[in-house]
């Protein structure tokens, strides 16, 4: 009797094996798509931090020749450096709770200091690559 379902069997259990195999691949390669999408974010964060940073440095450059007091100067700097870190920590916050639950084990950092660490590590990364011609 199981003889004449034999076939039904083996097509029943291609199809299961299909299913599973299929959805392992899927998630890998989307597990590979938001990895680079994550070395992306934090390039971007990166490249605007050191922009802004910039930005204030001719900031204070061009008001230490005005005739603002020292005090004055001070004052804006450490508004500056408050805001500052306020907007990186945010930054990171917003990721991490947009970032998708089913891949946030990829991600290796929880504040801007640890982001930065893991960019510098995936630039290192990416530098030993190239020198090995992969």
């Amino acid at each position: 009797m199981l003889e004449q379902y034999s076939e039904l069997f083996w097509f029943a259990g291609g199809v299961f094996t299909y299913r599973i195999l299929s959805a392992l691949l899927t998630y890998g390669h989307l597990a590979v798509y938001v990895a680079a999408f994550n070395k992306q974010v934090l390039t971007a964060l990166g490249t605007v931090a050191a922009d802004l940073s910039t930005a204030r440095d001719l900031k204070y450059k061009y008001l230490s020749r005005t005739a603002l007091s020292p005090e004055d100067l001070a004052e804006t700097q450490e508004l500056d450096e408050k805001t500052f870190n306020n907007w990186k920590a945010s930054a990171v916050a917003n990721l991490l709770m947009h970032f998708p639950k089913n891949y946030r084990f990829l991600l290796k950092y929880e504040d801007w200091e640890g982001a930065m660490r893991e960019l510098n590590r995936m630039y290192k990364r990416d530098i030993k690559s190239i020198r090995k011609g992969k």
